[in-house]
C-alpha cells in the first residue's frame, strides 16, 4: 500500500497520506471487516452454507444501539476477539521465558491489535456513540434485553435468551 502511494504520489505525499489514515483508525476499520470476511468464509466452508445477516443500516448513517451490535457482532468478533486476548494474557502468564517486556510486547503487538480492534470498532464507528445521553439509552436498552426472560413467542431482539435460542 505503501510502496503504491509512493509510485503514484511521490515520498512526501505518501508518506503523510499514511499518517493521516492511521489517525483516522483505517487500519482498525479494514482489520475489523477483514475480521469479518474471514469469519463467514470459514463459517462457509465448515457449515456449508452461509447465513445473511442484514446490518440495517441504509443510505442514512444512523446511530446503532449497544445491544443490537452485540447481537449483530457476538459470534463474529466479540467471542474471538475475547479468546485471543485471554490467550495473550496466558502467553504473558505461563508461556513467555524471561526475555524482557520488549521481547513480548514484538512478540503479541500484532494479535493486540486485532483483539482489540475486533472488541472496540463496532463501537467506536458508532454514530454518536460517545454521545452521553446515547451511552445512557444505549445502557438501559441492553440491560433490559439482558435481564428480559424468553420464552415461547418472544423474539431475540427483545431477550437475549430467545437470542441464544435463535443462534444455535
Amino acid at each position: 500500500m505503501i510502496l503504491g502511494f509512493i509510485l503514484e504520489e511521490g515520498v512526501l505525499t505518501a508518506f503523510v497520506s499514511f499518517i493521516t489514515m492511521q489517525f483516522q483508525l483505517c487500519s482498525v476499520f479494514f482489520t475489523f471487516s477483514l475480521g469479518t470476511r474471514t469469519h463467514y468464509f470459514g463459517r462457509t466452508i465448515l457449515h456449508g452454507g452461509a447465513k445473511y445477516r442484514a446490518t440495517g443500516r441504509g443510505f442514512v448513517v444512523r446511530h446503532i444501539k449497544f445491544a443490537e451490535n452485540y447481537r449483530l457482532y457476538s459470534r463474529s468478533h466479540f467471542v474471538k476477539g475475547l479468546e485471543v486476548a485471554l490467550l495473550l494474557v496466558i502467553f504473558l502468564a505461563y508461556g513467555f521465558n524471561n526475555s524482557g517486556a520488549i521481547g513480548y510486547i514484538l512478540l503479541s503487538i500484532s494479535s493486540w491489535f486485532m483483539a482489540l480492534s475486533w472488541l472496540f470498532a463496532p463501537y467506536v464507528f458508532n454514530p454518536s456513540g460517545f454521545e452521553w445521553q446515547k451511552v445512557v439509552e444505549d445502557f438501559r436498552d441492553w440491560t433490559n434485553w439482558l435481564f428480559y426472560r424468553g420464552g415461547i413467542g418472544v423474539k431475540g431482539e427483545e431477550s437475549w435468551e430467545a437470542w441464544w435460542d435463535e443462534e444455535l
